[in-house]
């Protein structure tokens, strides 16, 4: 079954969490987290995003993220499918590493981006590992107490503080040490404008996410996209394509316009379906 769209924005701001599939460790030792800063760094300049704030829990993670030109759904599947490969060909497992799907909630107000900074910071403390923010290794505090230029993009929120950069800094510090009372990871939109996007959503519920976006969703690797987009005929893609193939025509597109997306026949993609509801039909008799 097709997964339901995610409404994204250009230049949005979202908290993500991602989880360890079963509440698993997707981080056993210190330079797995290493490794996935490591690609957090190298993939921004190709996908074009800002990153505000991070950390990195044994068996989760939060970022907060600005996209750009790129969806969402395209830098979180590239992040995480390339952790996976690392993460399994290090343990010499197989399946799924992360639990689903990631969670992102849009900050429409960019006036709650330090609470929420706030928030993700404190995650060590709330899980007992550190006493203060600046105790837990694995965090974006380090960039903003020490005015580290890298790829965490501290001038926002420390613009936000104070104009004076060492004021900005010990507001940060005296922010960071009080305790963040609210829940940011179970709301569905962050700020003042909440209501006004949630309204925005439900007028755009009848939009089309794009054919690429539908083939992303059904969980194809990397490799494996680029192998279906230039048309290729190997058997462990079928599954992929039927998914893709019945979510498109669910948002009604043509028959047409899912094999040109794909490079293949018309009628490639009918015998597809047909197929699988022969298949069905048998099972259910």
């Amino acid at each position: 079954m097709g997964r339901p769209w995610r409404e994204e924005y250009k230049g949005g701001i979202y908290h993500v969490i991602a989880r360890g599939n079963n509440k698993e460790h997707i981080f056993k030792e210190s330079i797995d987290k290493g490794y996935f800063i490591k690609q957090l760094k190298e993939y921004m300049g190709g996908m074009n995003y800002r990153i505000f704030g991070y950390v990195l829990m044994d068996n989760h993670y939060h970022i907060i993220i600005q996209t750009m030109d790129k969806k969402l759904q395209e830098i979180m599947h590239r992040l995480n499918n390339k952790y996976s490969k690392y993460f399994n060909g290090k343990y010499n497992r197989i399946g799924h590493v992360f639990q689903g799907r990631y969670k992102a909630i849009l900050i429409q107000d960019e006036r709650y981006l330090i609470w929420v900074l706030r928030y993700i910071h404190q995650n060590p403390i709330k899980a007992g590992i550190c006493e203060k923010v600046n105790e837990f290794k694995w965090s974006s505090d380090f960039f903003y107490r020490m005015r580290v230029k890298d790829f965490v993009n501290v001038d926002i929120i420390l613009d936000m503080l104070d104009a004076d950069r060492n004021k900005a800094i010990k507001a940060y510090m005296m922010l960071m040490d009080q305790k963040e009372e609210k829940d940011y990871e179970n709301e569905k939109v962050i700020g003042d404008e909440a209501y006004q996007v949630m309204c925005l959503s439900r007028r755009k519920t009848e939009e089309k996410m794009c054919l690429d976006e539908i083939l992303i969703n059904t969980g194809i690797s990397d490799e494996g996209y680029k192998m279906i987009k230039s048309g290729s005929r190997k058997r462990w893609l079928t599954q992929y394509k039927l998914e893709y193939a019945k979510m498109a025509l669910s948002l009604k597109y043509t028959y047409k316009e899912i094999a040109q997306n794909i490079d293949i026949t018309e009628s490639s993609v009918k015998d597809m379906i047909y197929k699988s509801e022969d298949k069905n039909k048998e099972i259910n008799v």
